[in-house]
């Protein structure tokens, strides 16, 4: 995403706060582009480093609310607080949670395959088959190197999905950080 994209997307977002408040929101992001050029970042570099501009936009939103029902509490900026935040948890449970269901799903799965693999890898080291699979693996050698390969793959397998699960986690948290910060703000004007 463009530079002209990302702060077209950011506008849009903002549509409907005071006009002041959008002005000094995008000084502030064409700041963020300014200062990335001049360390030689491409504006393309920089919008990814930013983030969606429509999510940024909604907590923005939210963040503006905090501050109005900080400085002036009445109704309407009560309930500008409440719907600003109601914004932000749809999109969490539109589009999160699935994904979070999803991805526990897969991981889940492929835990399994990670356990059958060692399983199904020492029955054939220890030649722990049952009867009627003997002659199915007949050649003991072979027998060794497929129940090694077995094994190992489960154990590279079970490293690469614990790395996986660690980036997620971490992404998961930077997410969250974005939330506390909000209802952090939320929580002090109280």
């Amino acid at each position: 995403m463009n530079r002209a994209h990302f702060m077209t997307q950011l506008r849009d977002g903002l549509a409907g706060l005071h006009h002041s408040d959008i002005n000094d929101i995008v000084a502030d992001y064409e700041t963020h582009f300014a200062d990335g050029a001049a360390d030689g970042r491409t504006p393309e570099e920089v919008a990814a480093a930013l983030g969606d501009p429509v999510r940024l936009a909604r907590e923005l939103r939210a963040e503006i609310g905090f501050r109005r029902w900080e400085e002036n509490r009445n109704a309407g900026n009560f309930m500008g607080v409440v719907l600003a935040l109601l914004g932000l948890a749809t999109i969490d449970f539109i589009i999160l949670l699935p994904l979070l269901c999803g991805l526990a799903a897969i991981f889940f799965g492929l835990s399994v395959a990670c356990l059958a693999f060692v399983v199904g890898g020492s029955f054939l080291l220890f030649n722990l088959l049952p009867f009627g699979w003997h002659g199915v693996m007949s050649n003991l050698p072979m027998q060794l190197l497929v129940g090694l390969s077995l094994i190992s793959g489960a154990i590279g397998g079970g490293a690469l999905l614990l790395m996986l699960m660690d980036i997620i986690a971490k992404l998961l948290i930077r997410y969250a950080r974005l939330h506390f910060r909000l209802f952090d703000t939320a929580n002090k004007s109280i």
